[in-house]
C-alpha cells in the first residue's frame, strides 16, 4: 500500500515547490513534475500525457521511472484509459491491468505493472493532458491515493497551461507566419549556441544560405499571390530534406539558411539533395507547371570565426558565386 499521509492532508516537498516556481520552459516543467510524483504517492512509474496538436492521439512528454511505454510515444485517445480519462476529464483507477483489454494498459501491464491512476489536467474547463502513475504491486492504490493525485493534477495544470501558452508564444515569434519555418530570430538564437559549442568543444558546425532562382521575375510574370505559394512548396520540400536535428529557416525575400553539425562536405552533400529535390519540384498556376530551381552557397565554422556574421558573410559569397556561375548549383567556400 501506499503511503498517504491522510485523505484531506498533501505534503508536497519544499524542493519539488522551489524548483517548480523557477522552472523557465514547458520541458523543464514537465520533467520536474514527473520526478517528484513517485516520491509523493509511491510509484514505480511516473509520466505526463500531453495533447500533441491532434484530436486523436496524445504523447508521453516526460517519463520517470518504469518505461513500459515510452517518452516522446504517441497513444491514440481511442481504446485507451489515458484516452478515456483526457476525453471524459475524470480520473480512473485500474489496481489489475492484467484483465484490461485496453491498449495502453496492455503495454504497461506486458512492461512489468499491475496497478495505475490516470488524472486529467484541466485549466478553465479545459483538458491538456493527465498525470499518471504506476505501480509493479496489482490493488496498490486506494481511493486517498487517488484523490491526492487529482488535486494535485488542478494545482499542477496551471503551472502546465501557463508554460504551454509561454512555449507557444516563443514559437510564434520564431515561426515565419507564410511558410511556417523558422525565422532570422531563431538564426540567431541556435546559430550562437551552436558557435559557443564550437568555441568550447570544437564541434563543427556549417551554413548552407539558399535562394530561389529568378524570384523577382517569377513575382513580376505571375503576381506575389503565387510567389507565396512557391515558397511554401519550396519549404515543405526542404523540410522532407533535412534531418529533425538540422535548422531551417527563413531569414527574408526568398533567402533561406539551413544550420547543421558536421563539416563542410557533409553540408555540401546536403544542399545538393536540396537542390536537387528542388528542381525537381513543379508548382501549378492555372495550366501551367512552374519549375522551380534554387543556388546554394555552403560554408564551415573556421578557426578565425568569432561571430556568427562571419559565416554568413562566407556562405552569401558562395551563393553570390553560385549566381555567377550559372545557378542552380552549390558552391563551398
Amino acid at each position: 500500500m501506499s503511503s498517504s499521509p491522510s485523505h484531506d492532508t498533501i505534503c508536497l516537498p519544499i524542493t519539488f515547490i522551489n524548483d517548480l516556481s523557477k522552472s523557465n520552459d514547458l520541458h523543464e516543467t514537465l520533467t520536474l513534475i514527473s520526478y517528484w510524483l513517485p516520491k509523493i504517492i509511491e510509484s514505480d512509474r511516473a509520466s505526463v500525457c500531453l495533447n500533441n496538436g491532434s484530436d486523436e492521439t496524445l504523447e508521453v512528454f516526460a517519463l520517470c521511472g518504469n518505461n513500459a511505454i515510452e517518452a516522446h510515444t504517441v497513444l491514440p485517445i481511442s481504446n485507451t484509459m489515458v484516452g478515456r480519462v483526457y476525453s471524459n476529464k475524470q480520473l480512473e483507477l485500474n489496481n489489475n491491468l492484467a484483465q484490461s483489454k485496453e491498449l495502453d494498459c496492455q503495454i504497461l501491464h506486458k512492461g512489468g505493472l499491475n496497478s495505475c491512476i490516470d488524472a486529467p489536467l484541466q485549466h478553465s474547463g479545459t483538458c491538456v493532458g493527465t498525470l499518471n502513475i504506476g505501480s509493479f504491486e496489482s490493488d496498490v492504490y486506494s481511493p486517498e491515493d487517488c484523490a491526492q493525485l487529482e488535486c494535485i493534477a488542478n494545482w499542477l495544470a496551471n503551472y502546465i497551461h501557463a508554460q504551454m501558452e509561454i512555449t507557444e508564444q516563443k514559437k510564434r515569434a520564431e515561426t515565419d507566419p507564410l511558410t511556417k519555418v523558422n525565422n532570422r530570430h531563431c538564426l540567431n538564437t541556435v546559430g550562437n549556441e551552436l558557435l559557443k559549442r564550437w568555441e568550447t568543444d570544437q564541434q563543427p558546425f556549417s551554413m548552407i544560405m539558399i535562394d530561389i532562382d529568378h524570384f523577382k521575375q517569377l513575382n513580376d510574370n505571375y503576381g506575389h499571390h503565387v510567389g507565396d505559394q512557391v515558397l511554401v512548396t519550396f519549404s515543405q520540400v526542404i523540410n522532407q530534406v533535412i534531418r529533425k536535428s538540422e535548422h531551417f529557416m527563413r531569414i527574408g525575400g526568398d533567402e533561406f539558411i539551413v544550420l547543421l553539425e558536421g563539416n563542410v562536405e557533409l553540408a555540401t552533400k546536403l544542399a545538393e539533395r536540396i537542390r536537387v529535390a528542388i528542381k525537381d519540384m513543379a508548382v501549378q498556376h492555372n495550366d501551367d507547371s512552374l519549375i522551380i530551381t534554387a543556388s546554394c552557397g555552403v560554408t564551415s565554422v573556421q578557426s578565425q570565426d568569432n561571430s556568427l556574421e562571419c559565416l554568413y558573410n562566407r556562405a552569401d559569397k558562395a551563393l553570390y558565386q553560385s549566381k555567377e556561375n550559372g545557378r542552380n548549383q552549390t558552391t563551398a567556400i
